[in-house]
């Protein structure tokens, strides 16, 4: 099996919002994940004009911070869910209206750029939703400029000796994006932990 365990949550709300609680559920998101968009932003420190692309969006926060700094480049997004894309268009409306930011619907597996497009990719929490991660990887790496950079930031579970199970990555399905990545083609990988409201993983490739 060439994915991480995490099939069940595709289908769900927070894989694939829609509708009222997608709706919601973007809202939830923006605020839930806004340590982990400031660290993804952090660990990019793109350029002003670099070409960046992340999959799986959201409801565009992370997009917002990124456009701040990417002020002569191109900040891109791909979702699949309409729901999210709706509410992302609607936060970045002025950088939308600018040419600095282009949002589409649309899935990791089959992305719609042209080949070397980009100098980074990122996604942040989304990575187990996607149905074929080697297709995807495959797709990134060829979208990704020579040398261009693929960061993955993953949420670790909390230590369930002292919380209560939380969805999030374990130590083995981290060392599987890992090896993941080596198989599309990606090196170096290499991975770095931060300690913030919760455990986060990087894994950095490059192509």
């Amino acid at each position: 099996m060439n994915e991480i365990a995490a099939a069940p949550h595709r289908g769900s709300q927070f894989g694939n919002p829609r509708g009222l609680a997608g709706r919601l559920v973007g809202r939830l998101m923006a605020r839930k994940n806004h340590y982990m968009n400031r660290l993804a932003v952090e660990q990019l420190a793109a350029p002003p004009d670099h070409r960046i692309l992340e999959i799986g969006y959201g409801p565009g926060a992370a997009v917002e911070l990124l456009a701040r700094r990417v002020t002569d480049g191109l900040v891109a997004g791909i979702d699949v869910s309409p729901t999210m894309h709706a509410q992302a268009s609607r936060r970045n409306r002025r950088s939308i209206d600018a040419g600095r930011v282009e949002l589409r619907v649309g899935s990791a597996d089959s992305l719609p750029f042209a080949d070397a497009s980009f100098d980074q990719v990122f996604e942040i929490n989304c990575f187990h939703h996607w149905p074929d991660q080697a297709a995807a990887l495959a797709e990134i790496r060829r979208v990704l400029r020579p040398a261009g950079l693929l960061l993955l930031c993953l949420r670790m579970k909390h230590d369930t000796r002292t919380r209560l199970v939380a969805p999030g990555h374990t130590p083995a399905s981290v060392d599987r994006a890992e090896e993941l990545l080596g198989q599309a083609g990606f090196a170096p990988v290499t991975r770095e932990v931060f300690e913030l409201e919760r455990r986060v993983t990087c894994v950095r490739g490059r192509r």
